[in-house]
């Protein structure tokens, strides 16, 4: 018996009460049971075996599809992960506009006033002091600056690619966020689908209890089975009420989950159609990862990026060169005459050669080159990891469907088993209990039949996911694609002259390539390694103990309590 009570939900959750299911403690009938010649008792011919009816599915009102088109559209992660790559298309506007001429003008305007002394006062002219006592002065001035960089030593090229790169990983990661998106919404979609006919499968295996139990009553009241009988069918009635409940809980939790990632609630969901874009072989799976993964194309990108950081970081030990254009208006503030102020004029090649910077170009070059080590090692760890994550969801697949054609051969025989326990029952050749496990045989081998079949279908899911097909594109028509080179294109064009190009050409005239260096590993040795030495483990006593003296300065101590004095 304990076999038929520690069967649960496909997975488990805390019980909630639902007023319907609760244990019928009174018989609903009362039957006769002959006896045989030989002495045995049998049920009554008139009464039929309890019958297993599962409710039929309702019509279905929401698809996969529809799903995710909505998802697509409104979920909150996915559209803050597009803002995030907008603001990052602007680090190219950044970098285009070191190329770019600017323009400042800065206006001057002065007032003095002077109390002259003796000295001053007697080379003064009598006029001159007789109108104005004191010397007063007031002047004003404009002065237009324009700037038009040529030459700067490569960083404007080094922060364009840069910015290109960065760009680039941040598609990337765009990709994997729309991918996580929509293997959670499959998810959370085959979870509603599974916990459904599970729970109509429960429902329907409460009703034959139900009948069953009343069957029970009746012949132990007609004498034929005693209490223990009972107490058989009323547990196992118990615990399948509990399943119905905790299978219950299970699905509001997933519609939940389903209403936090799309944004509403689900309908009447119909079954999972089959995924597009599945590989013939894993062999072909990575082959489509290596090119459109997007965990390996953001780390590309990033050492992409870093490895142009390091050009970035040479420049700044660069020779620069740029064009300055000065016009400048000077003369008296009151009275503004125009024809009476200075009007000048000046052009400027300037030459900015660093020569001493204290060893901080070579630090920024340095440090940039460990960073450019660290991306391409990460390259290699990503795609570790990717390969893990394809293998172990490629395995999963092949388990579920083994684990399907195993469990449908497993529920002929459960029904076999049932419909022959259940007659041997009526003729007195079989017991309460054997009636009890034959059901709970062929109801567990319902619902994992159930459970394999939504974790192959997500297990698919997850495949498709690290190949970096399970985005919009791939998956779906008639859904309006975000493009993201839509607002790049607004970023290059704002400010854009028609001279940019050939300026951005003579920038990047003594632009130099990083060269990649090796990366360091440790020192092969010919000495085997070995571990070194240990002790043997004593057997331990369980400790209660737990050091809870705070290190020094990392927890504060209350004030003092002030003695207020009362008036």
């Amino acid at each position: 018996m304990a076999a038929l009570v520690t069967q649960g939900a496909p997975r488990a959750a805390p019980s909630i009460v639902l007023p319907a299911v609760t244990a019928p403690r009174s018989a609903s009938r009362r039957l006769a049971y002959p006896r045989r010649a030989d002495g045995a008792t049998r049920v009554a011919e008139r009464w039929a075996p309890p019958t297993f009816v599962v409710a039929p599915e309702p019509t279905p009102t929401e698809t996969l599809v529809q799903a995710l088109d909505t998802a697509y559209r409104s979920a909150p992660s996915l559209q803050a992960q597009r803002y995030a790559l907008r603001s990052t298309d602007e680090d190219y506007a950044l970098a285009l506009a070191e190329t770019r001429a600017t323009s400042q003008l800065q206006l001057t305007g002065g007032y003095t006033r002077t109390d002259p002394g003796d000295l001053t006062e007697s080379r003064r002219s009598l006029a001159d002091r007789l109108l104005s006592p004191n010397v007063v002065d007031n002047s004003l001035s404009a002065e237009l600056i324009v700037d038009q960089p040529l030459l700067t030593g490569g960083r404007a090229a080094a922060d364009r690619e840069i910015a290109t790169h960065t760009i680039d990983a941040g598609r990337a990661q765009l990709r994997g966020t729309e991918g996580d998106l929509f293997l959670q919404v499959i998810t959370v979609y085959a979870d509603i689908r599974r916990d459904t006919r599970v729970l109509a499968l429960r429902e329907a295996n409460l009703k034959q209890l139900t009948t069953t139990l009343d069957e029970v009553r009746a012949r132990q009241e007609a004498g034929e089975l005693t209490r223990t009988d009972i107490a058989q069918t009323e547990t196992q009635y118990d615990v399948a009420a509990a399943q119905f409940n905790t299978t219950s809980e299970q699905l509001q939790q997933d519609r939940a989950a389903f209403a936090a990632l799309v944004g509403r609630d689900p309908g009447v969901l119909a079954p999972e159609p089959n995924l597009p874009q599945f590989p013939s072989s894993i062999e072909r799976a990575f082959v489509v990862a290596a090119r459109l993964n997007p965990e390996l194309d953001q780390a590309i990108a990033s050492e992409r990026a870093s490895r142009s950081r390091i050009a970035a970081a040479a420049a700044e030990g660069q020779p620069r060169l740029s064009l300055r254009g000065t016009a400048t208006l000077s003369g008296q503030a009151s009275p503004l005459r125009a024809r009476d102020a200075d009007h000048g004029f000046a052009g400027q090649a300037v030459l900015t050669v660093p020569l001493v910077n204290g060893g901080r170009v070579g630090a920024l070059v340095a440090q940039a080159r460990d960073r450019n080590a660290a991306d391409r090692i990460g390259i290699e760890a990503t795609r570790r990891q990717m390969v893990q994550a394809m293998v172990a969801s490629w395995n999963a697949v092949a388990i579920a469907q083994r684990n399907q054609s195993i469990q449908t051969s497993q529920l002929g025989s459960a029904r076999v088993y049932d419909e022959g326990t259940f007659e041997e029952y009526r003729a007195g050749l079989r017991s309460t209990f054997d009636v009890l496990f034959a059901h709970a045989a062929l109801r567990d081998a319902e619902i994992a039949l159930v459970a394999s079949q939504r974790d192959a279908y997500v297990a698919q899911a997850t495949l498709l996911r690290r190949m970096g097909v399970l985005e919009a594109r791939s998956l779906m028509t008639g859904t309006p694609l975000y493009g993201p080179a839509e607002n790049l294109r607004e970023a290059v064009a704002r400010g854009a002259r028609p001279w940019d190009g050939a300026l951005r050409s003579i920038d990047a005239f003594d632009r130099r390539i990083p060269e990649q260096g090796g990366i360091e590993q440790p020192a092969i040795g010919t000495t085997p390694p070995a571990l070194a030495p240990a002790r043997t483990v004593r057997e331990l006593e369980p400790t209660g103990h737990s050091p809870n003296l705070p290190l020094s300065g990392t927890i504060g101590a209350p004030r003092a309590a002030t003695t207020v004095r009362k008036p």
